[in-house]
């Protein structure tokens, strides 16, 4: 009884509101719309805390308008392989690339407790050769990364994938990067430094 009841003003409730929206005009749902769409509101949505926007590049040329006279561009190379499987189809794409051998960085525990495995048996099963560099802490250090750089040129590998852990994906993108470009990360403290397309790059 109190369920049907309860369920009887909610639909006199709808009705109400539909028949309060149905009757405005589409000059009052107009005004609506720009009163809670100003642009100094959806500014202040897009910030956070600390005044940073929070748009990512899904914003670009929609959420920020555009500059100078010659559009905006977005640029994603990247590809993401999902669900059950995706491991092995991210290895088997890798290979058709024409790629030998893998540095795989990672972090100690991830190979002492066998996570690492689940990979270098999809890498042996595709006859592709790899070499593991576990030398990643937390926030990886100038020196760790110069150490993976080291043991990828030393063991002739031509791509590199990153176990993680943010700490080793962030490690394996200097590595990628420094194969190529040379020199130190702290070379390229900034935005566009690199002048050189990194190593090929597999996340997992």
């Amino acid at each position: 009884q109190v369920q049907a009841s309860s369920t009887t003003i909610r639909s006199r409730r709808q009705q109400q509101r539909h028949s309060s929206f149905v009757g405005r005009s589409m000059a009052d749902v107009t005004e609506i719309y720009k009163a809670v769409s100003a642009g100094d509101l959806a500014g202040d949505m897009e910030m956070d805390l600390a005044g940073h926007t929070t748009q990512g590049s899904h914003g670009v040329n929609y959420h920020h308008p555009t500059t100078g006279t010659e559009g905006s561009t977005f640029f994603m190379p990247g590809k993401s392989l999902l669900g059950e499987g995706a491991l092995v189809g991210a290895v088997k794409q890798v290979k058709s690339l024409g790629q030998k051998k893998a540095l795989v960085v990672t972090d100690a525990v991830l190979v002492k407790v066998g996570a690492v495995k689940a990979l270098t048996d999809v890498l042996e099963g595709a006859e592709l050769a790899y070499t593991i560099f576990d030398g990643c802490a937390p926030n990886p250090t100038v020196e760790q990364v110069d150490a993976g750089v080291k043991l990828l040129k030393e063991s002739g590998c031509d791509f590199v994938i990153s176990f993680g852990g943010g700490s080793p994906h962030d490690c394996a993108k200097a590595v990628s990067m420094l194969a190529t470009n040379g020199g130190s990360i702290k070379d390229y403290e900034g935005v566009d430094k690199s002048t050189k397309p990194m190593l090929p790059l597999v996340a997992v």
